[in-house]
């Protein structure tokens, strides 16, 4: 086993000492084995629910420091389970189907920490939530929080909130924090929550509005003492990660294409007018699939300038990894570089365990495969990708944490060498508007977690909707 760094030390006694923690140290500071070495010194056994493409990592990871452990991966057929088993790997996706299990081996004592790998994957109130938690989900089901039940809870993110503090209300629920106590009172305190009313064909609607943000500083305070978040560049000497945006024009074939796209937004709006208030989740949803038809052709109209300077990074022995959202444009990327005789691996939602694995293996130890093509989501969480040099974004997500998770599977410990970031953009587009987005909300997570004093406002969808409305209508 590598030594281990100073703040990697510092954490396993975080863990050990706080018990129920956050660790949320920027991605690549080597949150999984700080977790490991602490859970092994402080417990019996350990269950670690992880994404399903991270289960063969954490096997890995957990054999790489303690080879001799015996480590169960539980899936969808499972032979059941040893006293022997002291590590328990489940992925959130079967998490409500297994809790009979999960409930055994805790009453058993074969298990007493839970390690809750990705852990914004419960921040809403889907199942996987309400069973590490506890209350209900989709309304009618009810789940025992498993996580009131273990002696150690550590919560692993690098992102314990995407785009809003109520984000944050699972995870401090989770680890038992006074503050996870009351969602309501969370809500109005941090959030500026409001009963907000609509009216529909089928009746009033009433709802707690949790999209704010208020009294950041407070919640930074409140949870200074749980949650343990230390950034690369004060507990690393990594090179540096230099952030750039290419401007990538469309050519006439794909304007007209785009033009044609927002002539048929505008359409929509006329048809569907966006209400100043009481706009609801149709609504929002609606308007989603109307802007994401505009981001794909934005996506799809860099295709061959992205082809292009991967080549000419190829030809200068560099490796290189492209994220993007859309299966076409991986599928378009993938196609010409092949045409063009470089060797390149994909990842995407639908690969699975065994796959993924495989194109990350190629990627990182076979010299040959220059290309590393994946889906921001499934390809921007867990995984180690240092041999890359080059990060390319082909289109942008609704968060800055996401993005910041994907360029920091290039830039993280094991990286010899300066990660350049590329984020390609269609300027004049909608693009603009959702980078824009992007800055603020970066802003207001800033604020929560590193105490940034800049007097900030958090954007929400229905903000960015209203004002391109606004301004592209008043544009046409």
């Amino acid at each position: 086993m590598a030594e281990l760094f100073e703040h990697q030390k510092s954490g396993i006694e975080f863990l050990k000492k706080t018990g129920k923690a956050i660790l949320a140290d920027e991605m690549g500071l080597g949150k999984t084995r700080q977790a490991i070495i602490a859970a092994k010194e402080a417990g019996v056994g350990a269950l670690i629910v992880c994404p399903a493409s991270l289960k063969i990592n954490w096997l890995r990871e957990i054999k790489t420091v303690y080879p001799d452990d015996n480590v169960h991966i539980i899936s969808r057929h499972d032979e059941g389970i040893s006293d022997r088993e002291k590590w328990i790997i489940i992925n959130y996706d079967i998490l409500g189907k297994e809790l009979g299990t999960i409930e055994m081996l805790i009453e058993n004592h074969w298990i007493d920490t839970l390690i809750l790998d990705e852990a914004h994957y419960i921040k809403g109130k889907s199942i996987r939530a309400a069973c590490i938690v506890g209350g209900k989900a989709n309304g009618s089901i009810k789940y025992g929080g498993i996580a009131d039940k273990m002696k150690q809870v550590y919560c692993l993110t690098g992102t314990p909130l995407l785009n809003r503090p109520i984000e944050m209300f699972n995870l401090l629920r989770a680890i038992g924090h006074p503050m996870g106590r009351v969602r309501t009172n969370f809500a109005r305190q941090f959030c500026g929550a409001f009963l907000q009313t609509i009216n529909t064909r089928h009746g009033v609607i009433r709802f707690m509005n949790e999209k704010g943000a208020t009294n950041l500083d407070q919640l930074r305070s409140e949870i200074k003492d749980c949650l343990l978040r230390r950034k690369k560049s004060e507990v690393l000497n990594l090179p540096a990660k230099i952030i750039s945006t290419m401007e990538c024009e469309m050519t006439p074939e794909w304007q007209k294409t785009y033009d044609t796209a927002w002539d048929a937004y505008l359409a929509f709006l006329e048809a569907n007018p966006m209400p100043e208030k009481n706009i609801d989740n149709i609504i929002m949803a609606r308007q989603l699939v109307e802007i994401q038809k505009l981001k794909q052709v934005c996506s799809q109209a860099k295709v061959a300038r992205i082809a292009s300077d991967i080549e000419n990074a190829v030809e200068q022995d560099e490796k290189v990894i492209v994220f993007s959202q859309y299966t076409e444009t991986i599928k378009q990327i993938s196609e010409k570089l092949t045409a063009g005789k470089i060797k390149n691996v994909t990842l995407t939602g639908a690969d699975n365990m065994n796959e993924r694995q495989k194109a990350v293996d190629g990627f990182q130890n076979d010299e040959d495969t220059k290309v590393f093509i994946a889906n921001i989501k499934a390809g921007g969480v867990g995984i180690n990708l240092t041999a890359a040099g080059i990060v390319m974004f082909a289109d942008m997500d609704w968060s800055p944490e996401i993005h910041r998770q994907a360029e920091d599977r290039a830039h993280r410990i094991g990286q010899e060498g300066t990660v350049n970031v590329y984020y390609y953009i269609c300027p004049g587009t909608i693009e603009d508007d959702i980078i824009n987005t992007l800055n603020e909300k970066k802003h207001v997570m800033d604020q929560i977690l590193e105490g940034n004093e800049d007097r900030l406002k958090n954007e929400t969808m229905k903000s960015f909707f209203l004002k391109l409305v606004a301004k592209k209508t008043g544009d046409n």
